[in-house]
């Protein structure tokens, strides 16, 4: 029997997953793959008669078909999908799944920046014993009894909250809407008191969903209340944080050091005479840890967002209740 419906994932993004999401649909369902970079003409008869669009952004004269029901980002943020690129009346929708990977990259983070164990790993493969107590070397700092503070506390920040509280940190969250009481935690403000948090934070980890009121939420006076000793981490989107006063305060160490899993710019607009993800040079600061957007990315939270999307092109193929729309698109016949 001919499949009856047609799936297209446009991209690099999740389509070494395709072949998962194909085997829980069945035959009923044909899944494609639409690269970027393909003639109009080509990619405008790949999109042709598609159910769904696995995709995570859109650009302008996109060829998604009138009819599409679905345009399916493969994770949470869905920043880079346009409403007004996505024919009127699609669904979009993301689908999470990554909470407790983002929160255990969180934990080893912490947990790397108190004890230097890479730094010691590297030091001592080389043959150096410098990092022992037996040679004089300072004592390493422990995470308990630090203050760490959250920023955003949706999934990922519940999930990170519930990892640390058997460490013994004392836990600070800022939220944009009250947060009920919940048993350890230690303190909540609203994100128009974020400098009040912060001057009283360790550590930071920012984990709120970019949106224009959190795009540069923390600033330079924000960053400059965590101080000299306070160490930033990001697995939000990389313009939550303001980018010239990060590398700024960085530099002059206005600010102890960043974890930054999240970035200004990703390949799709990279070049090979400006290959960094960022405006700035991160990556010759020797108080940042750099990651290509790896938090979220393990197996747990591959199939789980398998499963999700699978169900919700069932859903979109039956008329069902889709699972996480966002918004609706917006793009005229």
């Amino acid at each position: 029997m001919a499949p009856g419906h047609r799936i297209v994932c446009y991209g690099n993004a999740f389509a070494d997953r395709m072949d998962a999401v194909a085997a829980l649909l069945g035959d009923a369902y044909a899944v494609e793959r639409v690269p970027y970079g393909m003639e109009p003409e080509a990619m405008r008869a790949r999109f042709a008669g598609a159910l769904a669009v696995i995709a995570v952004c859109t650009e302008p004269g996109l060829p998604l078909p009138e009819d599409l029901r679905l345009l399916q980002v493969p994770g949470i943020g869905w920043d880079g999908v346009r409403p007004e690129h996505v024919p009127a009346g699609a669904a979009i929708c993301n689908v999470g799944g990554h909470e407790t990977a983002v929160a255990e990259y969180c934990l080893a983070q912490l947990l790397d920046w108190c004890h230097g164990l890479r730094a010691l790993e590297r030091e001592f493969r080389a043959g150096s014993w410098a990092g022992s107590s037996r040679f004089g070397a300072p004592p390493q700092r422990e995470l308990a009894g630090t203050t760490v503070g959250i920023i955003g506390y949706g999934g990922i920040g519940r999930a990170l909250a519930r990892l640390l509280r058997p460490f013994g940190v004392t836990l600070l969250v800022a939220n944009r809407s009250p947060i009920a009481a919940e048993p350890g935690l230690d303190g909540t403000y609203g994100l128009d008191a974020l400098v009040p948090m912060l001057e009283r934070c360790d550590f930071a980890i920012a984990c709120v969903a970019l949106t224009p009121e959190t795009t540069g939420l923390l600033s330079g006076a924000a960053l400059a209340a965590l101080g000299p000793a306070g160490v930033l981490i990001n697995v939000a989107r990389g313009p939550v944080v303001d980018e010239r006063a990060l590398h700024a305060a960085l530099v002059a160490n206005r600010l102890g050091g960043a974890v930054l899993d999240v970035w200004y710019k990703y390949p799709e607009t990279l070049t090979a005479a400006d290959p960094a993800p960022a405006h700035y040079d991160f990556a010759a600061l020797a108080n940042v840890v750099m990651t290509p957007h790896v938090s979220g990315w393990t197996e747990g939270t591959a199939q789980r967002r398998v499963a999700a999307i699978a169900e919700n092109i069932r859903q979109a193929a039956s008329g069902g209740t889709l699972l996480n729309t966002v918004a609706i698109g917006t793009r005229p016949a």
